[in-house]
């Protein structure tokens, strides 16, 4: 017999501090994410027919006045900039970048290519300098992904001279030529390659034969620039390729690439217990990945003697059925409720495991398997947007805490079904907590809670161990996200079917946390 649902929270007992990495994002030439997402864009940029279309306009221009002086679409931007706050934003990929060669998007002469990756051409329109220009404008932190495909160790690093140089160098001198401008782009995150072990990746190779070639990279990088910090490519955090490349290359690099997505599976009405259950327990999955891929960094380290921390960086993660957001749409997904939820718990894995997660980019930022969705004239936020928005601005600044929890378990289907295996029945409730404190003292506790029950609410204690603090009637700050039907969609036209209900109430010592629902409790100490 299971013990009744408790939640305990130690603002004492510190796990890490919140890096604001963890809200970033990524940009990849696929479907509208760039063309149609960044920048306007017309019917020909679209090999694909895109899901759920929204209405005629389609296709049509974007408005000037909708644009900024660059041509960036000013609504994403001050989304992404002003609502999201996004930190970092990882370019150009993906699978796109493993046939990308830079210098075909730089200069006042675009080379239209085929696009090997996803399908159709590429014009290059949008290449380095306007992705530095976009992030600018977007107060963002650019992260650059090197081709490890077609891509040659000399293209790496006169990509990296073009954006970083401030010598008299060929390449340093040509982006000033381009730009108009000496300062340099100043990037300092790169990645070695992206998902290199994959079969549908152009240029696969055996993790030996990465770790190799990477390790020559790496060397030669830090070299031209001792500044940068170099990022290896990973898989899941739980493989053979992980522990290998770690092996080889921890005293060379900084992060470590890993990938996973959730939420895989037919979405049938028919059968809604095992498409919910299958959709809210998927981020159990990317916890362990991240505990494993931890303690093969630190027996690589051991081994290497390396002193400096090696960190995580989950550089795409998601809500991802595949079923329903295919090459053949774009990757266009329109998110249930559900998936809202899936998206709470996968936020609090990452708060959870502040001690080694420094980056985590969601897939994408816009269009593509997106929380926002966009027209020619405007756009709305998917019903995943909402926990994200919540976390980025009240889970962001802060220490992570360790939280314990009495909960009833999950005994239907997981997916990966391997979660149940491994770790024993997930709970049903799911949550995390951040402390705040000011500068005069003090403190803000943020708690959040996933119920992961599709039909049972919970009344939980929830247990504060503040030992000079009496809570006791203390105004608290709740954010809810809830909706009757887990099926809910926020959609053109119904916008708002799904957002966040904000109230405040009096401190009891306890909470109803309604079923299928996230709430987030923002507690201040008297």
């Amino acid at each position: 017999m299971s013990s009744p649902p408790a939640l305990d929270v130690f603002p004492t007992s510190s796990i890490g501090r919140v890096s604001p990495f963890i809200f970033s994002g990524f940009l990849e030439h696929l479907g509208r994410c760039i063309y149609g997402g960044i920048l306007p864009a017309g019917p020909t940029n679209f090999p694909y027919t895109p899901r759920n279309p929204c209405p005629p306009e389609q296709f049509s221009a974007t408005p000037n006045e909708l644009l900024t002086e660059e041509g960036f679409r000013k609504d994403v931007l001050e989304v992404l900039r002003d609502e999201l706050q996004v930190p970092l934003v990882r370019w150009p990929g993906g699978n796109y970048v493993s046939s990308y060669d830079w210098k075909d998007g730089i200069g006042p002469e675009r080379k239209r290519k085929p696009e090997l990756a996803w399908g159709g051409e590429e014009s290059n329109a949008f290449g380095t300098d306007e992705f530095i220009a976009w992030c600018r404008a977007a107060k963002i932190e650019p992260y650059i992904i090197l081709n490890m495909g077609t891509g040659t160790l000399a293209d790496a690093l006169h990509w990296i001279e073009y954006c970083n140089g401030t010598g008299d160098t060929y390449f340093a001198n040509l982006r000033r030529k381009h730009t108009g401008r000496d300062e340099p782009h100043n990037v300092r995150y790169w990645g070695l390659g992206n998902e290199v072990w994959g079969e549908w990746q152009v240029g696969q190779q055996t993790a030996s034969a990465y770790a190799t070639k990477a390790r020559q990279w790496a060397h030669a990088i830090s070299l031209l620039d001792p500044s940068i910090k170099i990022i290896s490519c990973g898989e899941t955090g739980l493989n053979h390729w992980d522990g290998i490349v770690l092996d080889e290359l921890a005293d060379k690099i900084d992060g470590h690439s890993i990938h996973l997505y959730t939420g895989f599976g037919p979405r049938d009405r028919t059968q809604t217990e095992k498409e919910f259950g299958r959709t809210v327990y998927g981020p159990d999955a990317a916890e362990y990945s991240i505990e494993i891929a931890k303690g093969l960094i630190n027996k690589a380290r051991v081994a290497k003697k390396v002193a400096k921390p090696i960190t995580l960086a989950f550089d795409e993660w998601g809500v991802w059925d595949e079923t329903v957001g295919t090459p053949q749409n774009g990757l266009e997904q329109f998110y249930t409720f559900a998936d809202a939820l899936a998206m709470a718990s996968w936020l609090n894995v990452f708060v959870r495991q502040a001690d080694i997660v420094e980056i985590a980019c969601i897939a994408q930022s816009v269009n593509v398997i997106s929380p926002l969705i966009t027209s020619p004239t405007g756009l709305f936020r998917q019903t995943i947007y909402w926990p994200l928005y919540l976390f980025s601005k009240y889970m962001r600044e802060g220490t992570s805490v360790r939280v314990s929890l009495s909960s009833p378990t999950f005994a239907g289907e997981t997916l990966p079904t391997w979660i149940t295996d491994v770790k024993g029945q997930p709970s049903i409730l799911d949550a995390s907590a951040v402390l705040q404190v000011t500068e005069s003292g003090k403190r803000s506790l943020r708690i959040a809670v996933v119920n992961r029950s599709e039909t049972e609410s919970l009344r939980v204690p929830v247990r504060v161990a503040f030992e000079d603090a009496n809570l006791q009637g203390a105004s608290v700050e709740v954010h809810e996200l809830w909706h009757k039907d887990i099926h809910a969609k926020n959609c053109w036209g119904s916008e708002n079917e799904v957002s966040v209900q904000t109230s405040q109430a009096s401190w009891g010592g306890e909470w109803t946390f309604k079923e299928h629902s996230f709430t987030l409790l923002v507690l201040t100490s008297k």
